[in-house]
């Protein structure tokens, strides 16, 4: 799978289909340069294997608060689980079709340093987004208009020090409104998070996880079926419960 990646240092891992191309590595802090990628659909399946055995499925850390109106889920364990269980809350928030929920987002799980360009960011991907699905690009959306993204799978790999590489498997649905008669989006996600432990932020706390530029990106894991041989055959292990 071809690494694409505009700026090496800040890059979200999905193009526009405009401009298809393959998966490149995931940084939410930086240039949200956002779009819907290759459908699962047109992937070739992969040739038949004995099924593996199957992966433990797990159960993400509960963060110890939630932050703002929206309830954004913050404090997570210093733990390889916490890490995971960051990567998949980043991802839930961050994606939206409303410019302030996205940038409150990309912010709070940002490092102080690349907080103005997680905003920036945050603002150029709705725009993405509400474009690929026919929405006005700013102002109101019609009733009903929405994007859900949803954790499905996940895995991680210890990096050096206090950072975490965290592969999410995500299913993200979108509906252009309640007056629409067009089919609503939907398309699986495979991407991958470098979470690092940060103790300059979430003020009065011991720290958090955040999630950094990635300077090595490694292969993202396929796109697979939850449950199915190729599901763990790629290593995710199914989230058991709410992800938040």
């Amino acid at each position: 799978m071809g690494q694409i990646i505009e700026d090496p240092a800040l890059d979200w891992g999905l193009r526009s289909p405009r401009r298809i191309v393959h998966w490149a590595a995931v940084a939410i802090v930086g240039v949200l340069v956002i779009g819907l990628g290759v459908w699962l659909a047109v992937r070739q399946a992969p040739a038949a294997t004995p099924a593996p055995p199957a992966n433990p499925a797990v159960s993400l850390a509960k963060p110890s608060g939630y932050h703002g109106e929206a309830g954004y889920p913050i404090g997570f364990p210093r733990t390889e689980l916490g890490a995971a269980s960051a990567a998949t809350a980043a991802l839930e928030a961050a994606w939206t079709l409303e410019t302030a929920d996205a940038e409150q987002a990309a912010v709070l799980y940002a490092p102080p340093e690349q907080q103005e360009a997680a905003r920036e960011g945050a603002n150029a991907a709705v725009q993405e987004w509400r474009a690929a699905l026919g929405l006005p690009e700013e102002g109101d959306l019609p009733e009903g208009a929405a994007l859900r993204t949803t954790p499905v799978g996940v895995q991680w790999t210890k990096r050096a020090g206090d950072q975490v590489l965290v592969s999410v498997l995500v299913q993200v649905d979108a509906t252009k409104g309640t007056a629409s008669d067009e089919p609503a989006y939907s398309s699986p996600y495979a991407m991958s998070l470098l979470m690092a432990w940060r103790t300059d932020i979430r003020d009065g706390s011991a720290g958090d996880w955040v999630n950094v530029p990635d300077p090595s990106p490694a292969a993202i894991p396929p796109v697979a079926t939850p449950g199915t041989p190729e599901f763990r055959a790629a290593g995710w292990k199914p989230i058991a419960g709410p992800t938040s």
